[in-house]
């Protein structure tokens, strides 16, 4: 469970976020003086986010320019051969994949699983871009024996959030994490005592300050053609595979059972001998 953040974290985040490559060459007390945080609240805030120490989140922030500033992802530029475009975009997936890697918390990953195998049903909520995310989980939720329900629409999900029991799990998807719909979504299941996770890029974001555990993905960079939306998806959709596998690994001898009903099932839909 990633812990909450604390206000001087939270202004640490956001220094972060304004100086990341400043921040590559400077020492821990350096970046404690700019911050105006102390040393600790930065080990503490690397711990928090899954990195195992300041020298890891420097680590982090430098491969995530390195792909930026050195050329290696920008803008498409007009009559750009199609190798360059799958260099660049190999690039900038791998380096979002490999950053993704770090901060990925496995106990929460366990912890995550286990709510999946104790709950009565799951509700996914996200929007836009994130809504490919929360189609992909429910399909998959649902095949290995998960009870699930997904909406885009806020009104609907409010709807099913107040009707559920306290032994209903939310998962909202939202990049940013600032996404206004999943803070009040999140906000609800608080009053409601649902307990709720979030898959998001921004450990200091609103709607991680209100979700119970929080998994992390990683992006590099955004172009106004938005090449970003697409990245963060395939991060949000390796975590949820990730999910997935571990739950199947876990449980094998119950999903086994749903995993053959289901396939059984579907050829019987494709051969009209359903019913």
């Amino acid at each position: 469970m990633v812990s909450k953040f604390s206000k001087k974290e939270v202004l640490l985040a956001a220094f972060i976020q304004s100086h990341p490559q400043s921040i590559v060459e400077m020492s821990v007390q350096k970046l404690a003086s700019e911050a105006q945080v102390s040393a600790a609240t930065i080990v503490r805030f690397c711990h928090k986010i899954g990195l195992t120490g300041y020298a890891s989140l420097k680590l982090a922030l430098s491969a995530a320019q390195k792909s930026i500033v050195t050329g290696d992802y920008h803008e498409i530029e007009p009559g750009e051969a199609a190798s360059q475009i799958i260099d660049k975009l190999s690039t900038h997936i791998t380096s979002a994949l490999e950053l993704t890697k770090k901060g990925l918390d496995v106990t929460v990953i366990e912890k995550v699983v286990e709510l999946l195998h104790k709950t009565a049903s799951v509700q996914l909520f996200g929007l836009v871009a994130s809504s490919l995310t929360v189609q992909d989980m429910y399909q998959k939720f649902n095949r290995i024996g998960i009870p699930t329900i997904q909406s885009s629409d806020l009104h609907m999900a409010v709807t099913s959030l107040s009707a559920a029991s306290p032994q209903t799990l939310l998962l909202c998807v939202s990049n940013s994490g600032e996404s206004v719909e999943v803070i009040q979504l999140l906000r609800l299941a608080r009053k409601k005592k649902v307990i709720s996770i979030l898959l998001t890029s921004r450990a200091a974001s609103g709607a991680a300050e209100l979700a119970n555990h929080v998994l992390l993905t990683k992006s590099v960079g955004e172009s106004a053609i938005r090449p970003g939306a697409t990245t963060s998806v395939m991060m949000q959709l390796f975590v949820a595979d990730l999910l997935l596998f571990r739950y199947v690994a876990k449980f094998y001898s119950e999903v086994e059972g749903n995993l053959n009903q289901s396939q059984q099932n579907i050829e019987k839909v494709e051969q009209k001998k359903l019913l």
